[in-house]
């Protein structure tokens, strides 16, 4: 019974660290995102102003050309390094760098 009782205990405990985890917004399946960044987003490895076209190349070496009329450029935090693409590239997350570079505030 011992036993029995032990892993009963062990799953309280494992399901109310879950359950904290959630609460506190430590999901682990969002940790590669930061804060505001869609979970289906990909990673980019650069975003450069061409023109009127926002380039966008990811880490495949896919190169998107976007519009900056119908494209959102949100600034992460400074403490963010990675940049992404919205799976319907629609907006693109950069940085504070690359804001600068692309004149968007």
């Amino acid at each position: 019974m011992a036993g029995k009782a032990g892993r009963i205990i062990a799953g309280v405990i494992v399901a109310g660290v879950l359950v904290a985890g959630g609460a506190l917004g430590l999901n682990a399946c969002d940790s590669n995102y930061p804060e505001g960044v869609d979970t289906d987003a990909r990673e980019v490895r650069s975003v450069t102003l061409s023109g009127d076209s926002y380039e966008v190349l990811d880490y495949e070496d896919d190169l998107y050309v976007l519009s900056p009329d119908s494209t959102d450029v949100i600034v992460l935090d400074d403490d963010v390094t990675r940049q992404f693409v919205s799976r319907n590239e629609d907006t693109i997350w950069v940085t504070e760098e690359t804001a600068e570079k692309l004149g968007v505030e």
